[in-house]
């Protein structure tokens, strides 16, 4: 290194080369920096839990002598007093440090007494530090007592004019307590709070059983305990996070769910309430279903409390799920237990590792408390044997003193001629006349009993470590019986549910819609009003040109339909996954859903429900009268990408298909065509096969007729009639009994007095007296009506008027609609 340039004088060329290499000079500077943020500002210490600003206010409000029995004085003082003398950075960097550590929504133990405007759990930020004021609190006092017994190192403070404590006494365990968060270069620390009276009760177990694992220490310490109460969803994590220093804790607020509102009372640690609130506010705003009527916060100086107004019909479960999934009432607390170690070195630790460290650190001061208390009351008793002498022996002091030239002779006559130490000498010499009484002889020897008592007791307490350990423990059970509340936030053990996509969907009745066309339509259905037969209807769905409704199916916004296509291709689809579509609207097509192919229709929709199961076979039935069963659990894994349900014949494509119980004992298959023939026979004479076989006959068709539907009838139910319905909106119920029950592949019997002009047979289903009817034309006009609207009537007959057409419009197809009586 060169030498350095005179002032006045320039540098010279060799003097300001510094041969090093670059890269040497900022690896070395950067970590120099990086371990200055980290030990010098964001990093707590593992002894007494405080980042250096907070030490050093703590320390500077004890200077100022700012006790908790004290009034209050004003925070721009305080913070004056902190920056010129110990922390030389930002005001209000300082001031910062200190209102937090006076706000009762983020430390579970205040350490300042704050008086006046501190901030609030809403985000709203402190008064000035003019307008406000603070003092220590009695919790920071422990944290500081003892101070003055050489305790702890001291170091220079930045212009070394003064000193100032390493560390803290720190005789509750704050780190802990109080928790800590920060952003250092390249890492960062974030402690939760925790329960006073727990900490005590593992810290003393600890004590009596050095040897206690983690799992044991947790029997006493339950988990975080935060100021703003609150859920914690499983405890599993906790042992991952004790043990290992590093976890992921789920929290929830506390709320009730009433029967039209739900009321927030906590929210977790951590969350502004304000933004918590408009954050669902703007979240329900862009649904497209009106969930929430009003969201008021009715908190107050007794409490929080935040109401949720439930629209009506919603359910209130269904809103809960949204606002957990989609706010912070619901929210994670990423632990990572860093801090700086005795010897001022970041580390990870766990459980255990922190309290033994505060341990240690409280053994050392207690330790060195006890050796200044021991060499203060030995000076103290030798002075006061000293003294004690002199009194006994008073004539001959005083005229030791009477007859020497001065003090420093007097002082050194004391010495021969009583045998007396230097210190007894000079106190003798400081002996005031009024102290010569009897009775100061008396309170001299009290005072001498008391010190031997004294230094015998803390001759014991340092002879043996394990007595050191006794009066640690002791000294905490005192703070956790002075200051110890009980615990605030709840331990759950089962984890938080996980959210799924179903947990957010209200149910509901909904009516789906596919057209010719392939557009696929989800509306409510409520929007289709109850009308009288023969009416004109409603607009239903808007279609484009040649378009119309080809199956109509009611269901519920949180069951699966399944999809068959002309190629005998089953898909399967989730309601909720299908758009939401006003009536009148034309939906979004299906190969937006399914994956297709080209030239492929759809021919059925199918109620299927939550779950695949293996009580259920699907029947599918072919233009050309062939009828097949499968299993529904072969398709559970269909999907959007579909699977092939059968092996069709060349020239022939799936008609109809529909749901069957497995035990088809009793069950009739009901096949209708298009020029009103028909056949009924038993759903067993379709024996169960695998997906690439081709089916057997059901029905022989005449000339120019074509197979239309295909329904299930429960012979048992009396109730049960059979719907038919024409193009031109002729329809007719009539009893199942009046259609014979025959062998599977016959030509069938007249089910409808078939003409030309009637229009073709576009539905035949199986309807019971409760049931009511949505017949949708090929222009889109939609009428809801009572199934009992339409009288009972013989087979072969014309039936009567359903809606009322126009020239141009025809029935395009008729949904039946289950009603619970």
């Amino acid at each position: 290194m060169s030498k350095k340039s005179s002032p006045g004088r320039p540098f010279t060329p060799d003097e300001r080369i510094i041969p090093r290499p670059f890269d040497d000079e900022l690896t070395e500077s950067y970590i120099n920096y990086s371990m200055s943020v980290i030990v010098g500002r964001a990093i707590p210490d593992v002894r007494d839990g405080l980042k250096p600003v907070q030490r050093k206010i703590l320390y500077g409000m004890r200077e100022l002598k700012n006790w908790s029995n004290q009034p209050h004085k004003k925070s721009a003082r305080i913070v004056g007093e902190v920056m010129g003398k110990y922390h030389p950075h930002g005001d209000m960097a300082i001031y910062l440090a200190l209102v937090r550590m006076a706000q009762d929504f983020n430390m579970r133990e205040m350490l300042v007494d704050g008086q006046g405007n501190f901030g609030s759990i809403d985000r709203d930020p402190p008064a000035a530090p003019r307008y406000t004021e603070a003092r220590l609190s009695k919790l920071a006092e422990e944290m500081l007592a003892d101070l003055d017994k050489e305790t702890v190192n001291f170091s220079p403070n930045f212009d070394e004019t003064l000193t100032e404590p390493d560390v803290l006494p720190s005789g509750l365990p704050n780190l802990l307590l109080n928790g800590a968060s920060g952003i250092a270069v390249g890492m960062a620390t974030n402690i939760p709070t925790h329960n006073l009276k727990e900490l005590v009760d593992g810290l003393a177990h600890l004590i009596d059983n050095p040897d206690a694992s983690v799992e044991d220490l947790m029997r006493f310490i339950k988990g975080p305990d935060f100021p703003t109460g609150g859920k914690i969803m499983g405890s599993a994590i906790l042992r991952t996070i004790y043990t290992e220093g590093q976890g992921s804790l789920v929290m929830e607020g506390v709320y009730e769910v009433e029967e039209d509102r739900i009321v927030i009372t906590e929210i977790p640690y951590g969350v502004c309430k304000s933004s918590m609130i408009e954050q669902i506010a703007e979240y329900f705003k862009k649904q497209d279903r009106k969930m929430v009527r009003d969201i008021r916060d009715e908190s107050d100086r007794r409490g929080m409390r935040v109401v949720i107004e439930i629209a009506r019909g919603v359910s209130p479960k269904v809103v809960l799920n949204h606002i957990l999934k989609h706010s912070q009432l619901r929210t994670t607390f990423p632990t990572k237990l860093l801090v700086i170690d005795a010897r001022r070195k970041p580390r990870v630790m766990n459980l255990k590792e922190l309290l033994q460290a505060y341990l240690d650190h409280r053994y050392d001061v207690i330790r060195r408390k006890a050796e200044f208390e021991l060499s203060a009351a030995s000076k103290r008793a030798h002075i006061v044997e000293g003294l004690i002498r002199a009194i006994r022996s008073i004539d001959t002091t005083i005229d030791i003193i009477r007859n020497s030239r001065d003090n420093e002779q007097a002082r050194t006559n004391l010495m021969e001629m009583l045998e007396i130490t230097d210190e007894q000498a000079r106190a003798i010499l400081d002996l005031r006349l009024g102290r010569l009484t009897n009775i100061e002889i008396s309170n001299l020897k009290g005072e001498l009993q008391q010190l031997t008592q004294t230094i015998g007791a803390l001759t014991q307490l340092l002879g043996d470590p394990a007595n050191i350990r006794q009066e640690t423990k002791r000294l905490l059970l005192e703070v956790r019986e002075k200051y110890g509340n009980p615990r605030r936030t709840r331990i759950l053990r089962g984890e938080a549910d996980v959210l799924e996509v179903e947990d957010l969907v209200v149910d509901g009745d909904v009516v789906l819609t596919v057209t010719k066309r392939g557009y696929l339509l989800l509306s409510s259905l409520e929007s289709y009003r109850n009308q009288n037969r023969g009416g004109r209807g409603s607009k239903g769905i808007k279609t484009r040109e040649e378009d119309y409704a080809r199956q109509i199916m009611v269901t519920t916004k949180l069951s699966n339909t399944l999809f068959v296509s002309s190629l005998g291709k089953v898909y399967v689809l989730k309601n909720y996954e299908i758009d939401d579509a006003s009536k009148g609207s034309r939906g979004k097509h299906i190969m937006t859903y399914l994956k297709s192919g080209e030239g492929e229709q759809i021919r059925s929709v199918l109620k299927m429900g939550k779950e695949f199961d293996d009580n259920r076979n699907i029947v599918f039935l072919t233009s050309q009268g062939k009828v097949k069963k499968v299993p529904l659990s072969q398709f559970a894994r269909a999907g959007t990408n579909g699977i092939i349900g059968l092996r069709l014949a060349e020239g022939d494509q799936v008609v109809d298909s529909a749901l069957v119980p497995a035990d088809t004992e009793d069950l009739n298959l009901f096949i209708g065509t298009s020029h009103g023939m028909a056949i009924r026979f038993p759903v067993k004479d379709v024996r169960t096969m695998g997906r690439n076989a081709i089916g057997v006959k059901g029905i022989s068709l005449k000339n120019g007729d074509q197979v239309v539907s295909l329904t299930v009838i429960d012979p048992e139910d009396s109730t049960q009639t059979v719907l038919t319905v024409t193009e031109r909106g002729f329809g007719k119920r009539t009893s199942f009994s009046e259609y014979r029950l025959q062998a599977r592949g016959g030509v069938g019997l007249k089910n409808f007095s078939w003409k030309p002009e009637l229009g073709e047979v576009v539905a035949v289903k199986v309807l019971s007296t409760s049931d009511e009817l949505i017949v949708v034309t090929r222009l889109g006009f939609t009428i809801r009506f009572s199934a009992t609207d339409i009288r009972a009537m013989g087979r072969v007959t014309r039936g009567v008027k359903t809606i009322d057409l126009g020239l141009e419009d025809s029935v395009a197809s008729v949904e039946r609609i289950e009603i619970e009586e």
